[in-house]
């Protein structure tokens, strides 16, 4: 009787053991590549140039819905972007008028702006229908994302047509997620 109260004991505390062992567990996980697209972000014409021959700009800001930030909330996540591409929609087929553009990542009043790409047209452009800015190396967006509302500016520069023109805007995400049980 004794043997088998013992027994019953060192199974409860291997239990307990192994119970408290699986809650100080860590789960980590990589994210090669996650994508997460604003559709159709409009910029206006650009009327009355007048004779103006040069450059003008424009920008656009827009806010990241709580669908594309759910995944990185309560994990201990870094969160890196890798790519921005502008991709031309409705009406607009090319996008070479577009000679530099820049995008900036800011969250709420607590984290500073994250410069995510610039993008300055190649000499032997020809139709551009989809601009893609690749980044020397991954920017950390782990503090901005965190953020209750991310905010994205692009800013665009060129000869931009005279009647308004829209984009789907892709940013390319990797990062690392763990969360400990």
């Amino acid at each position: 009787m004794r043997k088998a109260n013992m027994q019953n004991g060192l199974c409860a505390m291997t239990a307990l053991f192994a119970v408290l062992t699986a809650s100080c567990a860590e789960v980590e996980a990589e994210v090669p590549e996650a994508q997460v697209t604003q559709k159709n972000v409009s910029f206006h014409g650009i009327d009355g140039w007048g004779g103006w021959d040069g450059e003008v700009s424009a920008t656009r800001t827009f806010a990241l819905s709580a669908d594309n930030l759910s995944w990185v909330k309560d994990l201990n996540s870094k969160v890196y972007l890798t790519q921005i591409d502008l991709r031309a929609v409705g009406g607009t087929k090319d996008l070479s008028f577009i000679h530099y553009a820049h995008a900036v990542m800011a969250g709420d009043h607590k984290t500073a702006p994250v410069e995510i790409a610039s993008y300055v047209r190649p000499d032997d452009h020809k139709e551009i229908p989809v601009l893609s800015a690749k980044t020397p190396y991954p920017v950390d967006i782990s503090r901005v994302w965190e953020a209750d509302k991310v905010l994205v500016t692009i800013s665009v520069a060129g000869r931009l047509p005279e009647r308004g023109w829209s984009v789907d805007v892709t940013l390319y995400l990797s990062g690392k997620m763990s969360y400990k049980l």
